[in-house]
């Protein structure tokens, strides 16, 4: 069998040599196999510019089209763990490829962690995320991702498979109650959650160094902060997903909300949009997008737009830079009675308060 699967793994190796680098439409396009954890590190092995250790189990490049190091390890049966920091020298679009005649069996959840000094966007399969954000992609669907040129990004990515899902399932409550043993019930491929902690950069900083110690020496220390990262983005889940019927939605619709989430999350600063003008840049209709948003967050555009105000409203009264009169004119309030009004009934104190 071990035979068989490295016969058909050199194929592959050999079929796509041609493929790995590309160019077009003002973009680089590398390839890679990412069929599984060893897949994928097999595949970087095979690029230009790219070296492997093994025993530091660490893979680093540095070429024209970007700057990497990728720490990995496997510390449990069919669970995985890469900490990467990469550094885009060109606009490059990363494609995963799948082989159907590999098994096929690795699921994923990352969390990037955006510099903000500099480019702080990238596309993952079509949809734009900016800032720290979750991903969580079932086998076989995570396609694209484009990085644009002079951007840096750190990823904690875990990969795990259902068999060791379900492991965990019957042996804790936290994974069996709740909303991520919904997602793999459903038919949804994927979910992106934007992230507003600021803890994940240390958290990254801290994998880092330990890999960079020694993955091997270090493992178990290791494996406890990705337990801690995978208990994170549950709790997460099951804190934005408040709506039963989030996951009915299949994926082109749910890929549509996103993107009104993210039209109304560039417009924060001023009034409301309107659903008319957020329903023509996303390309349906008023009515269905009222309907799915409602299905996929059990609120409105509008109260969700609000909701989202005051957090950044919050944040800004935190920096102690604004006056109160100052941060509601910049999210459009004439008044800044009604804006005080809001604050305190989102969070039950003023803003002179906070």
């Amino acid at each position: 069998m071990e035979s068989t699967f490295s016969n058909i793994l050199a194929a592959w190796y050999k079929k796509f040599q041609r493929y790995k680098v590309g160019y077009k439409n003002g973009s680089y396009q590398l390839n890679n196999l990412f069929q599984s954890p060893q897949t994928m590190i097999d595949s970087f092995d095979q690029m230009p510019f790219t070296h492997h250790d093994p025993n530091k189990k660490l893979l680093a490049s540095d070429s024209i089209f970007l700057k990497s190091k990728m720490y990995y390890c496997n510390p449990e049966d069919e669970l995985w763990l890469m900490v990467s920091n990469l550094h885009f020298k060109k606009n490059l679009l990363m494609r995963n490829l799948y082989d159907d005649k590999l098994p096929l069996e690795y699921h994923f959840i990352n969390i990037h962690i955006k510099a903000t000094t500099i480019v702080n966007k990238s596309m993952v399969n079509g949809v734009v995320v900016k800032g720290n954000t979750w991903s969580l992609f079932k086998a076989g669907h995570s396609v694209t991702e484009y990085h644009f040129k002079n951007s840096e990004e750190k990823n904690i990515t875990i990969f795990f498979t259902s068999r060791w899902l379900e492991k965990q399932k019957a042996a804790n409550p936290l994974f069996g109650n709740s909303k991520l043993a919904d997602f793999f019930d459903s038919p949804n491929t994927g979910v992106i959650l934007d992230e507003t902690q600021p803890i994940y950069e240390a958290i990254w900083d801290e994998m880092m160094l330990l890999a960079m110690q020694g993955v091997a020496q270090n493992q178990e220390a290791i494996r406890k902060i990705m337990r801690d990262v995978l208990h994170h983005f549950i709790k997460k889940l099951n804190l934005e997903v408040i709506s039963e019927n989030h996951f009915k939605l299949n994926d082109k619709d749910r890929k549509n909300i996103q993107r009104a989430e993210q039209f109304l999350n560039d417009h924060l600063f001023g009034d409301f949009p309107g659903i008319d003008k957020t329903a023509r840049k996303v390309g349906i209709s008023p009515t269905k997008l009222k309907n799915d948003f409602k299905s996929m967050h059990d609120t409105s555009l509008y109260q969700y737009f609000s909701a989202r105000q005051m957090q950044v409203a919050q944040e800004l009264l935190a920096q102690k830079k604004h006056t109160v009169k100052e941060i509601a004119g910049l999210l459009g309030y004439e008044n800044p009675s009604k804006f005080s009004a809001v604050f305190k009934k989102t969070f039950d104190l003023s803003p002179s308060e906070i």
